[in-house]
């Protein structure tokens, strides 16, 4: 299926928000029992019983679902801080994540912190028992999301920042990479995509295109794939971890096909900018998802 179409089945649960939701190409059946689709009615007091939950349903770790349409149990919070990474915005509460997950970043940020010195921004995981956000994300919803700020710092963040502090962009109209974007950037984009409990990272276009110009041979190039939006972070979205047999995984992607092709062109052509000037200038109200059943329990 062609990225015309990914971005038409996008279009329901992606608006105005940058967070990418749809299943990639051909969808795999369900594993976890589907729940009768809610009424608009429903659909605003489901997300608000979300919305009130503040603490991880115990139990063994778990992610039930699709990334933006599932849960999670057991989560672990990533800790605000550590030796190579800090949490921003922390009073959103969406610090959480499957272990998996929160051994990912911390992974990640031993490594950049070892080779270049630098302190990674960690944004938005999953609320504590994951499930669909009135506000921003589509996806984070199974705890296998996380975004990573394309700025890095080389000391903590004081309180002010980590909710003050405006994430840099490094794109300008859609488009163009700015004059900000170097070298840096692209060595934490491969740092985070060389890894195999990686299913795909989400970047702004021009990002894709010059880590396709730059890192033609590199193995995890494939990893990388575009999506609107992703002009000051990166979006990880990690494979379905072990003991999580309710997880539905986003379809795995072709080592050989490195996206630098013709799915690549598309974001530069006319096609793309209308389908841009639909999303950005639509007023559909958010759509609540069609959870498994496995899920209502957590919301209690």
């Amino acid at each position: 299926m062609s990225v015309r179409v990914v971005v038409r089945v996008a279009v329901t649960l992606v608006v105005l928000a940058s967070w990418p939701s749809a299943r990639a190409q051909t969808s795999q059946p369900r594993r976890a029992s589907p729940a009768p689709a809610p009424s608009q009615v429903e659909r605003g007091v489901l997300f608000a019983e979300w919305a009130k939950i503040r603490e991880p349903l115990t139990g063994p770790a778990a992610a039930v679902g699709f990334y933006a349409a599932g849960c999670l149990q057991g989560a672990e919070a990533l800790p605000l801080d550590d030796d190579g990474y800090s949490v921003m915005r922390p009073s959103r509460h969406r610090f959480y994540g499957h272990p998996s997950l929160v051994s990912y970043i911390t992974n990640l940020a031993s490594t950049t912190r070892a080779k270049f010195g630098t302190r990674l921004l960690i944004g938005d995981m999953a609320p504590p028992r994951g499930g669909p956000m009135l506000t921003g994300h589509a996806s984070h919803q199974n705890g296998l999301d996380v975004d990573v700020w394309l700025t890095t710092l080389a000391r903590h963040p004081t309180e002010a920042e980590r909710e003050r502090l405006p994430a840099t962009s490094f794109v300008v109209g859609r488009k163009r990479l700015r004059p900000n974007w170097d070298e840096a950037q692209a060595r934490l984009l491969a740092a985070a995509a060389d890894s195999d409990r990686v299913n795909r990272i989400f970047v702004s276009p021009p990002i894709k295109r010059y880590m396709c110009q730059n890192y033609q041979a590199a193995s995890w190039l494939y990893r990388l794939r575009p999506w609107w939006g992703h002009e000051d972070h990166f979006h990880v979205r990690l494979r379905c971890p072990p003991g999580s047999p309710l997880c539905e995984e986003q379809d795995p992607l072709d080592p050989a096909d490195t996206g630098c092709g013709e799915n690549l062109a598309w974001w530069f052509s006319a096609e793309a900018d209308r389908e841009w000037q639909r999303l950005s200038t639509s007023t559909e109200p958010k759509q609540f998802p069609v959870l498994p059943a496995e899920c209502s329990a957590m919301a209690r």
